[in-house]
């Protein structure tokens, strides 16, 4: 509903006071929408049940007239209308209402209602089937997982649901599935026997199919899974599933062939992609293998299985040294989320996003945003809000340096040098496409370097912030992360001296710069330089130190800067070891 209150974002507290001040000016509708957008936080508040009430008494005969569904209609509404219809006997309407509710607005306290209202002698019989599910699903996603009572208690319910809905194939597959989860695989088994044997079915075959993997038959699942595709060869998740299992059995040519298959039926599945990826690499350990596993996880936003699979797989090498780890800025993580729901442009005018960051981010993270729309064709336009900045000033070079790639206008950053000239890009591109592994990059920059000679140090780095369009299926933060260390190896392999050398000079100017993406190619470069040149050691450990000092607030280059000086050679076992400690603490908050 239309309120004046809207624009204020009010709390719940506030909005009890607006419901009780509606109430004593005898404006109902507008106090049971307030009261509602406060229990919507806590239906276990007194104070406020108590206030919805007093609402309800003073509607009179008809209370459900002051919650009306017509017009515009708030979940707050909806919510206090099914406990309304609750409150007059019609539980089974107001099961029905509040599923409704709850689906549209997932993260409200209302589904704790749904539960006790079920529970009581004949709603459940009576209310519809498909939304007393869909509650009982919600109920068990939500609050399940705080409250080991709830499973039990649903259950009971699902029995009941059993009795009177026999050839309801939903209420089986829950109903097992929630068996397998208590433990109970037995009674799971029996569940899932009956119901496919009764209703046969994708869905009951996939319990049943599920219910012998969980019991450890292989053979069993594997006929129950096959049973489930000849049902419904359309589900693709069948396939994954088997090609899952197999894998877990280390029946890894059979696990990939599933994974084709899956991925013959749907090119889009990036669970597919990935585990083929991972499987290809384990039997062939080849570069082009790990990265179509990398880049596939690349565009997977927040915690997913994907990134799980890469951590497995690159357990045993060194970031930095064997792949390119993932960029983990806030700015990107937001990147990746929106990249899979772009909202639509209004007209002539792009859609503007507005990132709020606890701290200044690598200027690179706007690039990326602005990289990817001329690319990509994303939408948006981002406008990033820094609630503070850094001391120091990451802005600022942490002493002055001959050259720097970034400018500031407060804490919006500019790229303050011109694009290189295009045959620049074109050879830094073919280096990025190439997969990554430290050694095999030097060798191509090597001779990347040799084949730009004519070019300024200076105007390879100013790729860094103008780089080449992308090649392959790399993401854009992926390709411009890609192309910024390889300008860094190109301009370290130019020269093999060290004092007084130009990519001294440079390297040095790019890692002392303002924080940013850049400043970690030309750490992870300059680790390899100390490896390589002993004379560049003494000078690169203390640059590491100092670039530690800047690191008590947030610092974008802090992982790569201790994966590089976990490279250094000479570190004494206790430096490593605080070092290894600090680089397992940064992995373990991805």
């Amino acid at each position: 509903m239309d309120c004046k209150h809207a624009s204020l974002r009010p709390t719940p507290e506030q909005d009890a006071s607006f419901a009780a001040e509606a109430l004593f000016a005898g404006e109902l509708p507008h106090a049971a929408y307030h009261v509602g957008c406060a229990l919507s936080s806590d239906v276990t508040r007194p104070e406020w049940l108590e206030l919805l009430r007093r609402i309800k008494q003073d509607a009179g005969p008809d209370p459900l007239r002051i919650v009306p569904l017509q017009g515009r209609v708030s979940f707050a509404t909806v919510a206090v209308r099914a406990w309304m219809l609750h409150e007059e006997g019609q539980a089974a309407q107001a099961v029905d209402l509040l599923s409704q509710g709850v689906h549209a607005k997932r993260d409200t306290d209302f589904v704790r209602w749904g539960l006790p209202w079920l529970e009581a002698q004949g709603v459940a019989e009576q209310a519809p089937i498909e939304p007393t599910l869909s509650l009982l699903s919600v109920t068990l996603t939500r609050l399940a997982p705080t409250d080991p009572s709830v499973p039990p208690r649903v259950l009971q319910v699902l029995e009941r649901l059993a009795t009177r809905h026999p050839t309801h194939s939903a209420v089986a597959w829950l109903r097992g599935t929630l068996l397998h989860r208590l433990g109970r695989l037995d009674e799971a088994l029996g569940v899932a026997t009956e119901a496919h044997a009764t209703i046969p079915n994708w869905l009951t075959a996939m319990l049943l199919a599920t219910i012998h993997r969980a019991r450890g038959d292989v053979t069993l699942a594997l006929e129950a899974y096959q049973a489930a595709l000849r049902h419904d060869a359309t589900q693709n998740a069948t396939r994954l599933d088997i090609a899952d299992m197999l894998r877990e059995e280390e029946r890894f040519d059979e696990a990939l062939n599933w994974y084709q298959a899956a991925l013959s039926h749907d090119p889009a599945s990036t669970w597919a992609q990935a585990a083929m990826a991972a499987l290809q690499f384990r039997e062939h350990p080849q570069r082009d293998a790990l990265e179509r596993l990398l880049s596939v996880a690349d565009t997977m936003p927040g915690p997913s299985r994907e990134s799980r699979l890469v951590a497995s797989s690159t357990r045993e090498l060194t970031p930095w040294v064997d792949y390119l780890p993932q960029r983990i800025d806030a700015g990107i993580h937001a990147l990746r989320q929106m990249s899979l729901q772009p909202p639509a442009a209004s007209g002539n005018t792009p859609p503007k996003v507005k990132l709020s960051t606890q701290w200044l981010e690598a200027p690179s993270v706007q690039l990326a945003w602005e990289l990817h729309r001329e690319w990509r064709g994303f939408p948006c336009v981002v406008d990033v809000v820094v609630q503070q900045v850094q001391r120091p000033d990451p802005r600022q070079p942490i002493e002055p340096v001959e050259f720097t790639l970034w400018s500031y206008t407060d804490t919006r950053p500019s790229r303050a040098v011109t694009p290189p000239p295009e045959e620049v890009g074109t050879a830094l591109a073919e280096l990025a496409s190439v997969p990554f592994q430290r050694e095999d990059w030097w060798r191509e920059a090597a001779r990347t370097s040799r084949a730009l000679s004519a070019h300024e140090p200076e105007a390879i780095a100013r790729a860094m912030v103008h780089p080449p369009p992308p090649r392959g299926s790399h993401s854009t933060w992926a390709w411009l992360q890609r192309i910024q260390l390889a300008s860094a190896f190109v301009i370290a392999t130019r020269e093999e001296a060290w004092l007084d050398s130009r990519r001294r000079t440079l390297l040095l100017a790019l890692a002392k710069g303002p924080m940013d993406w850049t400043v970690e190619a030309a750490l992870v470069t300059l680790a390899h330089v100390a490896r390589t040149t002993p004379e560049a050691r003494a000078e690169v450990r203390a640059l590491f130190q100092s670039l530690d000092q800047h690191t008590q607030d947030y610092a974008s280059y802090e992982y790569a800067l201790l994966c590089a000086w976990l490279q250094l050679p000479e570190l004494s076992d206790v430096e490593r070891a605080g070092l290894e400690e600090r680089r397992r603490h940064i992995e373990s908050q991805v």
